[in-house]
């Protein structure tokens, strides 16, 4: 009995947790850390922030060091200048340095080039971020829309069940003909079969929204339904959210820091008309040793010593003619400024588009949401009357039904227009840097 009861309280924090209601807030907080369009665009923002950071780097000096060893067979210069035929062994090693002095600005541009490259990359990530937390805000809505589509094929077996036994007492009674109860038990079926594919629909939605969010365990996947309020009149204009927008959301501000970067590369494309000067030094010794012969090798540390040597100096480049490739450069990185200021303004025209476009939406998808509201009570009452009257045999099967059909199509046109005003809502509130969430 003990282990009975010890198997039964370890298995309550499973069911808890298998029986999880999501929130819209835990879906969105989920996927942020485990979608992989996220990690893909967090690495290439670290990709680019190495890159910003090696630019920086490459003011410094450059130091390397240089070891050779190798064997001469036959001819060969002799300790006198003379050509000999003997073998031998050469050794060297060496240490140099390169100081970049001037370099026409280039590496100024370059370090502000990648540092832009690192911002828009960061804005991009941002984007991505939000990109997902929207697709997260119309699948988890898609779910609450499948549910009320649910509830409503219950409700329309529930109501066609309880006629069907009112309608099995009167024809018991022989008050009433066989052939109506006939007409409702099919009517009972297909409203059954209503229900199936309302749960198959259902089940497809919550698929789609744990896959969003990577999750294994999907058959136990559920998410709750928040509160809404379909109010809109205080809801601001679109410029004043398209001012919001361009100051909060990072899809314009990717576009300005390429931009930037456009020019800045401009600017490292014409120093290449700018000489170059770098500070070269170095210091290296060797060890050379002859087999055989008549002439004796010297110790290998004596030879170290003696063979010491250093040079510091100067380098300077001057470009005369590289058939035409600065020029080249220079006018692809003109055209590529003008190619990003379009990227600029088309980014700017898409986000004031996309905010007429919602807020249009929002205000059709209200209007339709009330419209159907009032549908729904007079078709209610319609389909009400006209049940009583089919009980009592003063209409037909045909003139409910189709009374019923009015009233469903009324209340599922009522619930599309009410997620559809409720999405458009939520991305005006993105749009307006509102935090998403329900």
């Amino acid at each position: 009995m003990k282990k009975h009861i010890i198997i039964v309280l370890l298995a309550i924090p499973i069911l808890a947790i298998s029986q999880k209601q999501w929130t819209l807030a835990d879906c969105i907080n989920h996927a942020l850390r485990h979608n992989i369009q996220i990690q893909q665009a967090n690495i290439v923002s670290q990709s680019t922030q190495s890159q910003w950071q090696q630019a920086r780097h490459n003011r410094l000096p450059s130091v390397n060091a240089t070891l050779s060893d190798g064997f001469s067979f036959g001819r060969t210069l002799g300790p006198d200048n003379i050509f000999i035929n003997q073998n031998s062994n050469l050794a060297d090693g060496a240490l140099n340095l390169n100081v970049p002095v001037f370099q026409g600005s280039r590496l100024t541009h370059e370090i502000a080039a990648r540092q832009h490259d690192f911002m828009a990359a960061v804005a991009d990530h941002e984007r991505v971020r939000n990109d997902v937390s929207l697709t997260v805000v119309s699948h988890f809505l898609n779910v609450l829309l499948q549910k009320e589509h649910l509830k409503i094929a219950q409700q329309q077996l529930s109501l066609t069940d309880t006629l069907l036994h009112r309608i099995e007492v009167f024809v018991q009674a022989g008050s009433e003909p066989i052939s109506r109860l006939y007409e409702l038990k099919a009517q009972s079926a297909n409203d059954a079969f209503n229900i199936t594919n309302a749960e198959r629909n259902l089940q497809f939605a919550l698929l789609d929204l744990a896959q969003l969010l990577n999750l294994e365990d999907v058959e136990n996947f559920n998410i709750s339904a928040p509160d809404f309020d379909l109010d809109i009149s205080q809801m601001p204009i679109p410029v004043v959210i398209f001012e919001n927008a361009i100051v909060t959301l990072p899809n314009v501000r990717a576009e300005e820091h390429r931009l930037e970067s456009s020019m800045r590369n401009l600017e490292v494309a014409r120093s290449a008309h700018f000489p170059t000067v770098s500070l070269g030094a170095s210091t290296s010794t060797g060890y050379f040793y002859m087999f055989g012969g008549e002439f004796p090798n010297a110790s290998f540390r004596s030879q170290i010593e003696q063979n010491w040597r250093s040079f510091v100096g100067v380098s300077v480049n001057i470009p005369i003619f590289n058939r035409f490739s600065v020029r080249t450069n220079v006018s692809q990185s003109r055209m590529q400024i003008e190619h990003q200021e379009f990227q600029v303004q088309q980014a700017r025209n898409a986000i004031y588009n996309d905010i007429q476009r919602a807020m249009l939406n929002a205000h059709v998808s209200r209007d339709r949401y009330f419209a159907a509201a009032n549908a729904v009570r007079a078709n209610q009452r319609s389909f009400e009357f006209v049940e009583q009257a089919f009980a009592s045999g003063r209409t037909t099967f045909f003139d409910m039904q189709q009374s019923r059909n009015n009233l469903e199509r009324a209340r599922s046109e009522q619930i599309q227009a009410k997620y559809e005003f409720i999405f458009n809502v939520k991305v005006l509130d993105f749009y307006n840097g509102r935090e998403i969430g329900l």
